[in-house]
This record gives C-alpha cells, sequence and structure tokens, in this order.
C-alpha cells in the first residue's frame, strides 16, 4: 500500500496531501502555474520531492525548480540504462590562474579559477568548464557565503558537472539547474560608484544559448517544421508571437520551451494540423449548382379548365 504522498503513474496533479507536505518546503507561495509546472517536471525526470531529490524555490520573487547534483546523476543513469549505452563517471579536474589542470586542488588559501568535468555517454564525451568567477555564492554583503568559502573546490566540481550532464543528456535535463549552480542567482551587484553616468544602461538579461536554440529547433522538426511557413505557424502556437526563427526568441521563451519539451512537439503537431486543414479546405472546389428541374402536373379530370395548375419550376 503506497503512502498518500506516493505520485501515481496516472496522476494529473498534486493532492491536498501532497500539497500541505510540499507547502512545509517552500512552496506556500508558489502559483497555479507554478505547481503545475513543478508537478510535470517531478513525473518528467521521476524525482522525488519528498526526498528532496527535486525542489522548487523562490530566488528574488519568483520560482524556481532545482535538482541536487544526485539528482542529475539518478536522471543521467536512467536514460543511458534505458538506451543501453555506456555511461561514464565523470571525471573532474581544477586549475589555478595559471591555466593548468590538476587532479587535486591543495590549496587550502587560494580557491581554484576553474573545474573540469567530463563525461562519457555511449560513443561520445562531453567536456564542460565552470570559472569560480561567475558561480561562487555571495552573501549580501559581498563576501563569499560559508559553503563556497569552506569548500571551493567541492562546489565549483559540481557546478561543471551539472553543465557536462546537460550537455550528455539535453533531452533529459535541459531546463533543471542545480543548487549549486543557482547560488550565484541571489548575489547583489555591486554599489554603482559616485562617478558613474545617472543615465548608465542596465544590463540586458542573458540571451539564450546557441545550443538552447539547437534543442529548440529539434524539438519543432520532431513536430514537423520544415519550411519557413510552418515554423511560423508553430512559433506562433508555441509562443503567441508572429517570429520565424530560434533566433528571435528571448531567453523567457526558450526556458519555457524546453520545460516541456514533449509538449512543444504535441503542440507543434497539433498547430500543423489546423494549418493543413485549412489548406485542404481551401483547395476543394464548390459543389456545381445543378439545373431546376421542370415538374408538369396534368390536369385532374374533376377540375375545370381554368383550375388547371400551371408549369411549375
Amino acid at each position: 500500500m503506497g503512502s498518500e504522498l506516493t505520485i501515481e503513474e496516472n496522476q494529473k496533479g498534486f493532492t491536498g496531501a501532497q500539497l500541505a507536505a510540499l507547502s512545509h518546503a517552500g512552496v506556500q507561495n508558489a502559483g497555479q502555474g507554478d505547481l503545475e509546472v513543478f508537478f510535470h517536471q517531478v513525473q518528467r525526470t521521476g524525482l522525488d520531492p519528498f526526498a528532496r531529490q527535486i525542489y522548487m524555490i523562490q530566488r528574488q520573487g519568483k520560482q524556481t525548480i532545482q535538482v541536487g547534483i544526485d539528482g542529475f546523476r539518478l536522471i543521467a543513469r536512467r536514460a543511458a540504462d534505458h538506451s543501453g549505452e555506456a555511461f561514464g563517471e565523470p571525471e573532474t579536474l581544477w586549475c589555478g590562474p595559471d591555466g593548468v589542470w590538476s587532479d587535486v586542488w591543495l590549496d587550502p588559501k587560494l580557491p581554484p579559477a576553474a573545474a573540469k568535468v567530463v563525461v562519457q555517454r555511449g560513443q561520445g564525451i562531453f567536456p564542460a568548464v565552470a570559472l569560480y568567477s561567475e558561480y561562487v555564492g555571495r552573501k549580501r554583503d559581498g563576501h563569499v557565503n560559508s559553503m563556497w568559502a569552506s569548500k571551493p573546490a567541492i562546489m565549483l566540481a559540481k557546478c561543471a558537472e551539472a553543465l557536462a550532464l546537460r550537455k550528455a543528456f539535453p533531452q533529459d535535463l535541459s531546463g533543471l539547474y542545480t543548487s549549486d549552480e543557482m547560488d550565484q542567482a541571489d548575489n547583489h551587484a555591486p554599489a554603482r560608484q559616485a562617478t558613474a553616468p545617472a543615465t548608465q544602461a542596465k544590463s540586458a538579461p542573458h540571451a539564450p544559448t546557441k545550443q538552447q536554440l539547437v534543442q529548440v529547433a529539434r524539438l519543432m522538426q520532431q513536430g514537423g517544421v520544415d519550411t519557413p511557413e510552418k515554423a511560423e505557424a508553430a512559433f506562433m502556437a508555441l509562443t503567441g508571437k508572429a517570429i520565424h526563427s530560434t533566433s528571435q526568441l528571448d531567453i523567457a521563451d526558450v526556458e519555457a520551451l524546453l520545460s516541456a519539451p514533449q509538449k512543444v512537439v504535441d503542440d507543434t503537431k497539433a498547430a500543423l494540423a489546423k494549418v493543413e486543414a485549412k489548406a485542404t479546405q481551401a483547395e476543394e472546389p464548390a459543389p456545381a449548382e445543378e439545373p431546376p428541374i421542370e415538374t408538369t402536373v396534368e390536369p385532374d379530370e374533376g377540375f375545370a379548365a381554368e383550375e388547371t395548375p400551371e408549369v411549375v419550376s
């Protein structure tokens, strides 16, 4: 007999008991849309939100889904086993400012400048490099937080491993990020210098990567997109925007699409089916009008001649 917290295969959403348990894990401020996206990722990944393998946390007023590095490893292992592919244990290297790679980091005073992890999937090799300056987590006062201060090599290695696993298993891990990678999301920008121009432009949000755009394009191709006309119809259905290229997508569009890859394929197929149905209907010739049929009513012997009906046409 399963627990009330067990998520069944054919379940459509969180039950009341499950939501009550999740409310103690940081989702009490999440809206219905956020909960539906979270439930989709739970079912898609097969991870247990009640064991904290996957969870949702609010960062800067926005709900973010995060997975621990162990969850990434579990998803990768399941995917490799399912496809019958070899999956090599990730190899980790670190380097300092000199760029010399080493398989161990021994300096207790200086954090590594970068970590590199190489993942093998089947016959493919997927390397990834994470820079300390880009991922280090900081407190409000700008100082490095406790985890990054005490275990910088481990924290940076986990960020590099998440990058490599996402490259090796894009279909299974796209749109998911580890808590270690997201530490930097809470970093506060340094105060602006007094001499900085008051009209200095704000930093633009980061743009989608080439890899992300390729992933979206492949999903749309699976849905049947092979011409610019079909692309426009699919983009309108997927984003509500009159665009014709993935290069016109912003980061919010891309992240939303990659968070539900199967939905992208299904919605694309549905949109193209509607377009094809309209085109077929427009090409069908209108039915030809039949000539009127003349019917003659013979006079009945019981009628007078003046009462004889006329020809009705």
